[in-house]
């Protein structure tokens, strides 16, 4: 099953916790806000491997629902117990066009010099359509907070932890435009945004420091400076 969605959590707070849901696949479609998908993105990461591979719960959530209930009917009669609520207060970069964004990663490619019967079209191509994806200002994403019926339904997730999910709704309730709702104390993507970048420099500076070649050292420097001005 392909994954159709990435996660990272942005906040775990009393009762709910917040998940900064991107799309990771074309045919992701509109944002779902119904309490099965929120279910089904809980439990995604609810389970570890065994020594044989098999699957066993890590936390309180993945204990409580066996690892072969996954598919929207089969939490239809689950939700309840562990969902509260679910609310979606930021989304961005709606509705999705993907023939629009092809057209997007057409013009950037003729920018920079690339034709369609150029050589180079199908990797320059490709090089901008694996940029989009990794760009918050251009890629689909919504907020959502989660409230739980017990803290403890996430006791297997913790804070800026990255994980993907193919869930998907048999509902109806979904978001397909930019929204922003007032909640108590929002997520905010530039803070994951800064943490990552820190974390980057850390494990850069970590590198260098074990680098004793100063060409190599300053070339280090260099490639940095470009991947930090490639994402501003």
């Amino acid at each position: 099953m392909s994954t159709l969605w990435q996660m990272i959590v942005m906040k775990k707070k009393d009762d709910y916790i917040d998940l900064l849901v991107k799309f990771d696949h074309p045919d992701a479609g509109p944002f779902p806000q119904d309490k099965n998908f929120a279910l089904q993105l809980l439990i995604s990461e609810a389970y570890d491997f065994g020594d044989n591979y098999q699957r066993i719960p890590n936390g309180s959530l993945g204990e409580a629902i066996p690892h072969e209930k996954y598919l929207p009917d089969d939490l239809d009669e689950l939700v309840d117990t562990y969902i509260k609520d679910v609310l979606i207060y930021q989304a961005e970069n709606l509705p999705w066009d993907e023939e629009e964004a092809h057209e997007k990663m057409d013009a950037l490619c003729i920018e920079d010099g690339v034709d369609e019967d150029h050589e180079d079209w199908d990797y320059t191509w490709q090089e901008h359509w694996r940029d989009f994806w990794k760009d918050y200002n251009r890629i689909p994403w919504a907020m959502y907070r989660i409230t739980m019926t017990d803290p403890k339904w996430a006791d297997h997730l913790k804070k800026y932890q990255e994980f993907d999910s193919a869930g998907f709704s048999t509902g109806s309730d979904y978001v397909n435009e930019n929204v922003k709702i007032e909640v108590p104390d929002p997520s905010d993507i530039s803070d994951y945004l800064s943490t990552e970048r820190k974390r980057w420099e850390d494990t850069l500076d970590e590198i260098v420091e074990k680098t004793e070649d100063s060409v190599t050292k300053k070339s280090l420097r260099n490639l940095w400076k470009i991947i930090v001005g490639s994402k501003k």
